[in-house]
């Protein structure tokens, strides 16, 4: 219901005109490798079929969890919950050259429309993309829920990378935005034949509304990220901004600023990933007298995650295999640096990610939760089995 009130009521956005761009480029396409067949025999081998341009992938989440923390006012909260996490189903390919496009859309809780966008690629230095896109702040953001090594993603990434973020108005998840970015690869070098980059760079302007949302918004956001290779395969340094501003209340605007700088190394094996994220944010001031007060949070956060691929097979002739990895991840968050004592909290987490094969994904998580003025640890459990397609 979601999706259909704000797809329906509001104008058409550029979510909706990628859509029609996608179309329109497999009509002409179609039109272009069947206007100049002279026969059958050529017909058959020139004409193509929307198979041949168009990929259909999805996967599943369900996912059963179980938490219990200490609640501010002394008494225990516990909740243990079967969930339908995620159920996506997406559309991507390319119909011509150097143009690729993606649709995604979430089917559990309620419909909603994710992924949407067109991208051309002009050459390795710059590439547009246009529509509803992930936006190029921090580096969890990019990675898909399959990607992703814990259930959960960090605190910090959860608060100021529009999933479930502290402003209120990116409650929407995905970290997604609607606008346009261009992205490329500045500086490359070739080893053992294989051209690896140096220097990546992803720059935007966004709605900052969320997604599938239109409003009028004069301030647009600006995002942008750049990686660094150090000419090493598998090293990346990275650092991310957003700058962005919102109303809280109709007549007032508030800024809505990140920042981010990390390290990742990810081999065949062992994966280390370590950022450090912080954010101003303004929030409506209900404690004001005059009712138009806006008042700033500080909140920033560490992460440190590292984890080991074992693989194997089942048996000695067997051609199926699997991988398992045993994680770990330390999670440090502070809500607002202005009140530390009483908003910050450690988060320790192992986790065991298996791969049987590799269209099903067993992954299992255990969290112990260190809250500011809470004399009990908090502990939260689940586990979770995606299927793909």
């Amino acid at each position: 219901m979601y999706l259909k009130k704000n797809v329906l009521k509001n104008k058409p956005t550029i979510v909706s005109a990628s859509f029609h761009l996608i179309i329109l480029l497999f009509c002409t396409q179609a039109a272009l490798a069947q206007s100049d067949t002279v026969s059958g025999k050529e017909i058959k081998e020139r004409s193509w079929k929307i198979s041949d341009y168009v990929q259909i992938h999805g996967f599943v989440d369900a996912q059963v969890g179980y938490n219990i923390q200490e609640k501010a006012d002394g008494n225990i909260d516990k909740d243990f919950v079967f969930t339908l996490r995620r159920a996506r189903f997406e559309f991507c390919g390319s119909p011509i050259p150097k143009l690729d496009f993606r649709l995604q859309a979430d089917m559990a809780y309620s419909p909603r429309l994710l992924d949407a966008w067109v991208r051309y690629k002009f050459c390795k230095y710059i590439a547009l993309q246009v529509g509803q896109v992930k936006t190029p702040y921090t580096m969890d953001n990019y990675y898909s829920p399959l990607d992703l090594e814990f259930v959960e993603l960090s605190q910090s990434v959860s608060a100021l990378a529009g999933f479930n973020d502290v402003s209120g108005i990116a409650d929407y998840g995905n970290g997604l935005e609607i606008g346009a970015m261009i992205s490329g690869t500045l500086a490359d070098f070739e080893k053992d034949g294989e051209r690896i980059p140096i220097f990546n760079y992803y720059a935007g302007v966004f709605g900052g509304n969320g997604i599938n949302i239109r409003k009028d918004n004069l301030s647009k956001d600006f995002s942008a990220r750049v990686d660094f290779f150090p000419f090493v395969k598998d090293l990346r340094l990275s650092g991310s901004v957003y700058i962005g501003n919102y109303s809280p209340k109709k007549g007032l605007n508030a800024p809505r600023h990140r920042y981010s700088g990390g390290v990742e190394y990810r081999g065949e094996h062992l994966t280390l990933r370590s950022e450090y994220l912080q954010g101003v944010t303004g929030v409506y001031d209900t404690q004001s007298l005059s009712g138009d007060s806006i008042y700033r949070i500080n909140t920033r956060g560490l992460y440190a995650f590292v984890g080991y691929w074992f693989y194997g097979g089942w048996g000695k002739n067997s051609s199926v295999t699997q991988k398992i990895r045993p994680l770990f991840r330390y999670d440090y968050y502070v809500h607002d640096t202005n009140v530390p004592h009483y908003s910050s909290s450690h988060n320790y987490s192992f986790g065991l990610d298996w791969w049987p094969e590799r269209h099903v994904r067993i992954h299992l998580d255990y969290t112990i939760k260190q809250r500011a003025g809470q004399r009990s640890l908090g502990h939260s459990m689940a586990a979770k089995v995606s299927v793909r397609f």
